[in-house]
């Protein structure tokens, strides 16, 4: 079970690109983007050990093991270099994909996401919601407190959009969102990092973003040579809650990357 690796949904034609779900979703959390830029992009969507369509979880919880099994996917398919979008958790995964092969990522986008790890509160949250999802053996109890927490005031109150998150949620198992919880507590710091990376990016915010604060994200943005940033009025996760504005967005700067680069 050691090199098992995640299971990738693998959609259109042209340029690989590479989407990273967030926590404590699936690859479906994709669905919106695949529809508008599969026509373009072939949209790679690996789902996280105990997520989706993936095996169940093993080893050591990093985050950094599962970008190298990632890698090791792509390699399967015979992909060598592609875009990059991450969200939350998926950027997290991006940074760990960016010490493991910078070579390999024509461009990023970084959305909703922070490069520091997580303080001793949050770690601690963490580590507690994965020891209850365990001891429960469920996932009901972080459905609808993460239902309120990651979207804004306007996707709330929006069923198109609170509904699929549920059934999101509903598809990982408790071993999977364990697994998450404790990857994204031992996560390290990626902010010395930042300044290496050659990659046009792009970062995005949610102007109601309850999840990372602001500072964090222009932090981020900052320390990225070259980087463009991009907010909408949304919470924390942005590609959900205002498809729309954020596959467009995405597309544009997808569109800007110099053709020599892909």
């Amino acid at each position: 079970m050691a090199g098992a690796l995640p299971a990738i949904h693998d959609t259109g034609e042209g340029a690989p690109l590479l989407l990273l779900h967030a926590f404590p979703l699936d690859a479906s959390q994709w669905d919106h983007q695949v529809a508008a830029l599969s026509g373009r992009y072939r949209c790679l969507r690996p789902d996280y050990w105990g997520c989706g369509s993936s095996v169940p979880p093993h080893g050591e919880a990093s985050l950094d093991a599962y970008a190298a099994a990632v890698v090791r996917a792509l390699d399967a398919l015979e992909i060598d270099r592609f875009h990059l979008v991450g969200a939350s958790m998926g950027g997290y995964v991006a940074f760990g994909l960016l010490r493991l092969a910078p070579e390999r990522v024509l461009s990023l986008v970084l959305a909703n996401t922070r490069a520091t790890a997580d303080n001793d509160e949050v770690r601690t949250a963490r580590l507690s919601l994965a020891d209850t999802v365990e001891r429960e053996e469920s996932v009901e109890s972080i459905v609808e407190p993460n239902v309120q927490r990651l979207l804004g005031e306007h996707g709330r109150h929006e069923v198109h959009v609170t509904d699929p998150m549920r059934g999101r949620i509903r598809r990982c198992t408790p071993a999977g969102v364990a697994h998450c919880a404790r990857a994204m507590a031992a996560r390290p710091d990626s902010t010395s990092m930042l300044s290496a990376i050659s990659a046009p990016t792009l970062v995005i915010a949610g102007r109601a973003d309850e999840v990372v604060p602001r500072a964090d994200i222009d932090a981020l943005a900052a320390a990225i040579p070259g980087a463009r940033m991009v907010t909408l009025g949304c919470g924390h996760l942005c590609n959900l809650e205002y498809p729309p504005l954020f596959t467009e967005e995405t597309r544009r700067f997808l569109e800007s990357v110099p053709l020599v680069a892909a």
